[in-house]
């Protein structure tokens, strides 16, 4: 991953979602239309890992959610290159609940 804007879509199966998140420095910042999303990744080759802490700002009853929590703790481990990748991540306060998340470069910063 380098620097920049990503549209990153995530989901598990039933529900598909989009956030617009930046990434700088090894940190993520950004925020899909339920909750902010916040976040550290460290990089190894085309291989990375990280956590993703997400915290509600709004509850839309004509939304499916994955999980339905106010504040989502999500490790994940993925591949990708410099513009694009995929990831993993499980939501820690359901254990067993899988989300896979697709990203794409849009923009530098």
């Amino acid at each position: 991953m380098r620097n920049g804007l990503y549209k990153a879509h995530f989901g598990n199966g039933d529900v598909d979602n989009l956030a617009i998140v930046a990434v700088r420095d090894g940190h993520i910042t950004g925020c899909d239309v339920t909750h902010f999303i916040t976040g550290t990744y460290e990089r190894e080759g085309n291989r990375f890992r990280g956590m993703l802490v997400l915290t509600r700002h709004s509850q839309r009853p004509d939304l499916t959610e994955i999980a339905y929590l106010d504040r989502i703790e999500s490790p994940f481990e993925g591949t990708g290159g410099d513009s694009f990748g995929t990831f993993e991540a499980e939501v820690v306060q359901k254990k067993g609940l899988k989300i896979h998340v697709s990203f794409q470069w849009i923009c530098g910063v």
